[in-house]
């Protein structure tokens, strides 16, 4: 990479400097407080009259809204208050970007609706419910990137009502293995609706995609890939028989990322991919990408793929700011190399390879470069292996 040294390009990396360690700040201290905690009102009467005062002067939104921000404010204001227009600008777009969701609603979705997971059990996993309070916190989607200044706002949500979604729990561990979530669901809406004819789906987990796409009438089959035999007992016991159109099903019990490899261009005419845990595993996303960009008749998708190029946005970026340091003998604080994990170092290695052709000669590169979606075009154009 090469990055020119001009006055315009410094001014742009200081302006994304500044706003980017903010971001980061919010985004650590909420999503992981909400991760860790039970995010609720200590007290909900007084929270209510305090969000009717101030709904007033924000008349777009509702004042259940308003308490979910006052409870928002509460978490990021130490770390804010001492930059009041900073805080004003994210505390307004994580505004805009807040639901306050109807338990009604939610409960239409088909699978929570039609798939009962109490009482269930099968050797290690046992199916419940777990619950959301009222005015519990809760992430339901991946961060909106506002792509002109490099920042992620988190997508915060609450119910008004206690709201039971379907888990899986693992008794060995003694903790939730899998979810259906809002979460879940909204980051499944784009491969549910473009899911068409044969399709295959690497990974069974909870069967949501599967069943999801089985009640479409433009679904003809659906193969799932899965290579654990309890996960196929579970979902077979469990779940498998509660679907309606469980005759468009069948499981093959193979590593999903061999069957990939070795399937026949367009036998299948969509292919939705699900085989890792969260963002923090992104070796098996690569792993099925590497294979997935070769294919043409069949559409492949992969889940929470914007939240992968979100991460390696960051790494797009420390390529950026290293490369211009070192061609204009800046002095940069190093990086902690103690702290980098080995998926890290392979994160940083990678970037370096993608981006080693690339020249930044205008501000308008770098935000080309840091846009996520610009990311995934690269990662499919290129044939270098993670």
């Amino acid at each position: 990479m090469k990055v020119s040294n001009t006055r315009r390009i410094a001014e742009k990396l200081m302006q994304i400097m500044q706003i980017k360690e903010v971001s980061s700040m919010v985004n650590v201290i909420i999503t992981n407080n909400i991760a860790a905690n039970s995010i609720v009102p200590e007290d909900p009467d007084a929270l209510r009259k305090e969000a009717i005062v101030i709904q007033k002067e924000m008349p777009e939104y509702s004042v259940d809204r308003v308490m979910m921000l006052l409870m928002i404010e509460a978490m990021v204001g130490p770390y804010l208050e001492p930059q009041p227009e900073v805080m004003e600008f994210f505390m307004k777009w994580i505004a805009a970007e807040s639901k306050v969701f109807d338990v009604a609603e939610f409960n239409k979705n088909s699978y929570i609706k039609n798939i009962d997971f109490a009482n269930q059990s099968n050797g290690d996993y046992e199916l419940r419910y777990h619950d959301l309070s009222p005015y519990e916190l809760d992430i339901y989607n991946i961060p909106k990137r506002i792509d002109e200044l490099c920042v992620d706002i988190p997508r915060v949500s609450c119910f008004t009502e206690e709201f039971k979604y379907p888990v899986i729990f693992q008794k060995s561990i003694n903790s939730t293995w899998m979810s259906v979530s809002p979460n879940e669901v909204f980051t499944m809406e784009k491969p549910i609706k473009n899911a068409k004819g044969k399709v295959l789906t690497l990974g069974c987990g909870m069967g949501y995609f599967a069943y999801m796409a089985s009640i479409k009438e433009d679904v003809e089959s659906i193969t799932i890939i899965e290579l654990e035999q309890s996960v196929i007992d579970l979902f077979e016991k469990c779940i498998l028989s509660q679907f309606e159109n469980k005759d468009k099903i069948t499981i093959v019990k193979a590593d999903a990322v061999e069957y990939l490899r070795n399937i026949e261009d367009g036998v299948y005419d969509y292919c939705f991919a699900d085989i890792w845990i969260g963002i923090e595993d992104i070796a098996p996303y690569f792993a099925v990408k590497e294979i997935g960009r070769n294919l043409r008749k069949t559409k492949i998708e992969y889940w929470i793929e914007d939240s992968f190029a979100i991460l390696l946005s960051s790494s797009v970026w420390i390529e950026i700011m290293k490369t211009f340091s070192e061609a204009n003998k800046m002095e940069i604080p190093p990086l902690d190399e103690s702290k980098l994990t080995s998926s890290d170092k392979r994160k940083e290695n990678y970037i370096h390879r993608l981006l080693s052709d690339v020249e930044i000669s205008k501000p308008e590169h770098i935000d080309y470069y840091m846009k996520p979606q610009n990311i995934i075009s690269l990662i499919d154009r290129t044939d270098i292996i993670f």
